[in-house]
């Protein structure tokens, strides 16, 4: 499985990394070495069982700045799931899903399923911070759902890398998700290699 997004990834290149979530020491990443590949990309492995079967998950975590825009593409080839990210706390980062996100990945990834996650939870309850977005006439994203069903999205989640809330919860949603898709292609191309008698 090798879903290009995560927690913190190529959302917005001021959103975070997704390094906290896998190489930190949470109960399902303990130290989980990751491979540096410039600027562009960064990759992440790691193994776990969802539903007693052995799953392999590759992330890639991908750039989001404009810089990248042809680059990126490159990541999608064999992606079998994409986690689309934005910061809670972050309205333009919300935005983002559905103005540039939700395109570039419906244009390469089509019919990949897309699970919406909403990330940063732990600083919604950041005094300071909420005090700076109402200051700026913004609040934290509560409206989240609404953005799920308009993607067509299979869920939507939400996580904190920084305490370890729910990220087992996403890798374990989004490889059902994969594995799931990757049957249901299974049968078709199944279906399709029949021979036809008349």
């Amino acid at each position: 499985m090798r879903p290009p997004w995560l927690p913190g990834s190529a959302v917005d290149p001021d959103q975070g990394k997704c390094k906290r979530a896998i190489k930190g020491d949470g109960p399902l990443y303990p130290g989980s070495p990751g491979l540096f590949l410039g600027d562009v990309f960064e990759k992440y492995s790691t193994s776990f069982l969802v539903d007693g079967k052995p799953v392999q998950i590759n992330l890639w975590d991908t750039a989001g700045q404009e810089d990248y825009d042809r680059l990126r593409p490159l990541s999608y080839s064999g992606t079998h799931v994409i986690l689309m990210c934005y910061d809670v706390t972050n309205p333009s980062s919300f935005d983002n899903i559905r103005t540039k996100w939700y395109p570039e990945v419906n244009h390469f990834c089509k019919g990949v399923p897309i699970l919406l996650i909403g990330c940063k939870t732990d600083l919604r309850k950041d005094r300071m911070l909420v005090r700076k977005l109402h200051e700026d006439r913004l609040e934290p994203i509560t409206y989240h759902k609404a953005l799920a069903q308009q993607l067509h999205s299979v869920s939507y989640l939400e996580c904190s890398a920084r305490f370890q809330e729910n990220i087992t919860d996403i890798f374990m949603e989004a490889s059902r998700a994969a594995l799931s898709t990757m049957k249901k292609n299974q049968r078709r191309r199944k279906l399709k290699r029949g021979c036809l008698l008349s």
